[in-house]
C-alpha cells in the first residue's frame, strides 16, 4: 500500500487523474510523466484538491506518477522560548513529520528488498534500469552489455537462429529417448544410405556383378544381364534364359527348356533333337541316328502307296494299268470278282493263282526216307 504515491498509465485520451493521498500544499506534489518532472500550470493544473488535469493527455502506455515530497531540509515550525504554543503550529509540525514518515515508507517499499520466503533480493517482477556495465565476476550484467559487448554479432545471429528453431529444439528434447537410441546405432544409421544402395544393387544391377561383390543381382538371375554383361556362363544362367534362350546355351553347356521343346541347335547331334524335331523334322536324322515320328509316318504312307500299286484290289476284269496310272509290272495282283480267283500279272498277261491239293503228297517221314534212299 502506498501512502504518498499514486501510479497511473496514460492511454492517449484521458487527461484528468485522481490523487490518492493528502498533502499540505500543491508545492509538495511532484508530477512525473515518463520519468520527467512536470511543471504546474505549464503541464498540469489542480481542478480540485484530489485531481490533476494535464494540458495534453499523456501518451498511451506512458508511466504517470504523483508523489508527495514534503520538505526534509526546512522545518515548517520553529519553536521559540517564551512563545505561545498554538494547536496549528503543533499540527503543522506533526503533519510534516507524519508525511515525511509516509514518504519514507513509500520510498522503502519502492526499493529492492529481500524476499521473506527466499532471503534473496526481489525486484517484484519489475525491470532494473540505469545499471552500469559490470567489471567484476559477480556484477549484474545489463541487456545492453550482453547484446553489444559480451555477445558478438555472430553469437547474436546464432541465438536468433536458435530462437527461430525453438519448436524444433523442444521437439528434440521431447524425443530424447529416440535420439539416444539413434546415437547408439549411429554407425548403422551412417551406413544406411550405402546399405540401401547395396540393397538396390542386389535387386536390380544387371551391367555387372553387384558392385563390390562377386554376386549377381536378383534381376540378373531372373532376366539376364545387359548387352555388356552376360549371365550365360558356367554356373549361372538366368531364369528367363533357362526358359526361352534358343541361340546358344543358357550357362555355357546346357540348353534352355524352349530349346529342348522347339529349338534346332541340337538337331543331328548325338542325343540331340528337340521335342518338336522328334515330332516333325523330316530332312534328316534328329540325333544323327533316329528319325522323327512324321518321317516314319511319311515312310509308312509311301509304303502304302507302293503296295497299292502292287495289289489292285477287287476288280471284275483284268486291269490295264497300275492304280497310279503307271504301266503294269510283273508281280501285280488283283482279285477277280467275276471268277472269284486271285490273279497275278506275269509280265505279259494275267494268270490265275491256283491252290495245289497236297493230300496225296508223301508224308514228312516218307519224304525223308526216300531222300535218304536216293
Amino acid at each position: 500500500m502506498a501512502y504518498a504515491l499514486t501510479r497511473n498509465t496514460g492511454n492517449g485520451t484521458l487527461a484528468t487523474y485522481t490523487i490518492g493521498f493528502t498533502y499540505r500544499s500543491t508545492d509538495d506534489v511532484k508530477v512525473y510523466v515518463g520519468g520527467v518532472l512536470q511543471t504546474i500550470t505549464t503541464h498540469y493544473t489542480f481542478p480540485s484538491s484530489s485531481q490533476i488535469t494535464f494540458g495534453t493527455p499523456p501518451a498511451n502506455g506512458t508511466a504517470i506518477i504523483f508523489r508527495r515530497n514534503t520538505s526534509q531540509t526546512s522545518r515548517l515550525v520553529d519553536y521559540a522560548a517564551g512563545s505561545v504554543l498554538k494547536e496549528s503550529d503543533l499540527d503543522t509540525d506533526s503533519i510534516q513529520s507524519f508525511n515525511m514518515s509516509q514518504e519514507a515508507i513509500d520510498t522503502a517499499n519502492d526499493s529492492i528488498t529481500k524476499s521473506d520466503s527466499t532471503n534473496q533480493w526481489d525486484a517484484t517482477s519489475l525491470r532494473v534500469t540505469n545499471v552500469a556495465n559490470p567489471t567484476s565476476d559477480q556484477d549484474a550484467a545489463t541487456k545492453h552489455y550482453l547484446e553489444n559487448t559480451w555477445l558478438s554479432s555472430t553469437d547474436k545471429t546464432a541465438i536468433t537462429t536458435v530462437n527461430s528453431n525453438l519448436t524444433a529444439i523442444n521437439a528434440v528434447n521431447n524425443n530424447q529417448s529416440d535420439i539416444d537410441t539413434n546415437a547408439t546405432n549411429i554407425t548403422a544409421i551412417q551406413n544406411a544410405s550405402a546399405n540401401a544402395t547395396k540393397a538396390q544393387n542386389y535387386a536390380t544391377e544387371t551391367d555387372s556383378t553387384v558392385t563390390g561383390t562377386t554376386d549377381d543381382s536378383a534381376k540378373s538371375w531372373a532376366t539376364g544381364g545387359t548387352s555388356t554383361y552376360s549371365m550365360r556362363s558356367a554356373g549361372k544362367g538366368a531364369a528367363k534364359e533357362w526358359a526361352t534362350y534358343t541361340t546358344g546355351t543358357a550357362n555355357g553347356s546346357e540348353y534352355s527348356a524352349k530349346e529342348y521343346a522347339v529349338g534346332a541347335q541340337r538337331r543331328g547331334q548325338a542325343d540331340g533333337g528337340s521335342a518338336k524335331d522328334w515330332a516333325t523334322y523330316t530332312s534328316g536324322t534328329v540325333d544323327n541316328a533316329g528319325y522323327s515320328a512324321k518321317y516314319w509316318a511319311q515312310q509308312a504312307e509311301a509304303s502304302k502307296t507302293e503296295f497299292s500299286n502292287v495289289y489292285h484290289g477287287a476288280l471284275s476284269s483284268d486291269p490295264t494299268q497300275d492304280p497310279d496310272g503307271s504301266a503294269l509290272e510283273a508281280g501285280d495282283l488283283y482279285f477277280n470278282t467275276s471268277t472269284s480267283k486271285l490273279k497275278y500279272y506275269n509280265g505279259s498277261s494275267w494268270a490265275n493263282i491256283e491252290a495245289t491239293d497236297t493230300s496225296s503228297f508223301a508224308t514228312k517221314g516218307v519224304a525223308i526216307a526216300m531222300a535218304i534212299a536216293l
